[in-house]
């Protein structure tokens, strides 16, 4: 295969991102974008599809692209992707919480006979400090994994609100489609950043599932006080709590624990945490501690087993990766360099449609927890085989 003929489907904040980086790496030819409101700059460089919500169809009948990028807010993703698998396109999916259970299996159940493959862009799995501890888990150091801990928490109020402390999809802010969320649902919206590497680093979805969750949900203090501090409405409708905290129990007794916290001040951070039988890494501060191996009760800076244990890809593609994509740290670089040799058969991409398909569905598991107050139970356990 050359260079894989590309077109991308939503060219908001994050639609851009992928667009920029696309263009530095060889590997991929935009052909073609489609977006309701499509800035000029974007119109100038590429052939563009802006005539209404469906003008995506006639790109990906036009261009029989060989891989359709797909950026769009989370309620179109699916319908989306089921047309350009039909159209023989393969699909990479930016990440979003679950819509409702089951949401992905049309699509999975589509793009199997098809046989087609379903990319999630899901960045933090390819964080070069994810992806070596993936390596050092497996080799054994930390002994059997008994606990993870991961989370979204990510200050994004000024994404949802705008200026005038104004919130939903006619505010205008910069975020005003994923306001909604906020205003309609109480539950982890936004699973997978926190989730999707420490299902890798544990096994779920590969030799664990899933069988009982709990989710519970604070007060939301923090994005009504923005609200007034603003100048908005003083006392207005909000169902989502600040914090909401989701407790999994698999089948082979790790414990998971998820956070999503996107609504009081406080620097960004995945809340990375894997506790084995030999050790434990906290990555949200670079902190190691091995028995036998560190300081006894003193926790090791992480550095040298992030190098010793380097993944292939970072060994490959890291300098270019750190020097291109500054903003992300070299890792939306990475995702876009694996699914590039995937689709060549020269490497595989890491994970597929059946992990997002279980990281999203502790979306609506998680708002049907805090709605009934109890432990779901998941028999059989949460493992999208179909």
């Amino acid at each position: 295969m050359t260079a894989i003929k590309t077109c991308i489907i939503g060219l908001g904040y994050r639609g851009r991102r992928l667009l920029n980086l696309l263009s530095s790496i060889d590997d991929f030819d935009v052909v073609s974008v489609s977006d309701p409101c499509i800035d000029e700059d974007i119109k100038m460089n590429y052939p563009s599809f802006s005539d209404g919500k469906e003008d995506y169809r006639n790109m990906i009948l036009q261009y029989s692209p060989d891989l359709v990028i797909i950026a769009s807010p989370w309620e179109y993703h699916v319908e989306q992707a089921m047309f350009a698998v039909l159209n023989g396109c393969h699909v990479a999916l930016e990440i979003k919480g679950g819509l409702y259970a089951d949401e992905y299996l049309p699509l999975l159940a589509l793009a199997d006979k098809k046989k087609r493959n379903i990319y999630p862009l899901e960045n933090t799995v390819f964080m070069r400090e994810h992806m070596s501890m993936y390596n050092l888990i497996n080799s054994g150091l930390l002994g059997d994994i008994v606990a993870v801990k991961g989370g979204y928490r990510h200050d994004i109020r000024k994404l949802l609100i705008n200026e005038k402390g104004e919130i939903g999809e006619n505010s205008g802010a910069r975020a005003a489609w994923r306001s909604k969320f906020y205003l309609k649902e109480n539950g982890d919206i936004y699973p997978t950043h926190g989730l999707a590497p420490i299902c890798l680093f544990s096994g779920i979805g590969r030799t664990d599932k899933i069988t009982e969750l709990v989710s519970f949900a604070s007060a939301a203090h923090g994005i009504t006080a923005y609200m007034s501090h603003c100048g908005g409405n003083t006392n207005p409708t909000i169902s989502m709590g600040d914090v909401i905290v989701t407790q999994m129990l698999t089948e082979k007794g790790t414990l998971v624990t998820l956070t999503h916290d996107t609504t009081l001040p406080r620097p960004r951070s995945l809340d990375i945490e894997v506790q084995g039988s030999k050790g434990i890494w906290r990555g949200e501060f670079r902190k190691i501690y091995i028995e036998n191996i560190s300081p006894y009760e003193n926790w090791e800076e992480d550095g040298k087993y992030i190098d010793d244990f380097e993944h292939e890809f970072w060994k490959k593609w890291g300098e270019d990766a750190l020097r291109i994509d500054e903003h992300h740290k070299g890792m939306d670089y990475i995702m876009l360099k694996a699914l590039s040799q995937d689709m060549k058969g020269l490497e595989k991409y890491p994970v597929d449609l059946y992990d997002l398909a279980l990281w999203t569905s502790v979306t609506p598991l998680s708002k049907l927890s805090i709605m009934e107050k109890r432990v779901i139970n998941l028999n059989p356990p949460a493992s999208f085989e179909i």
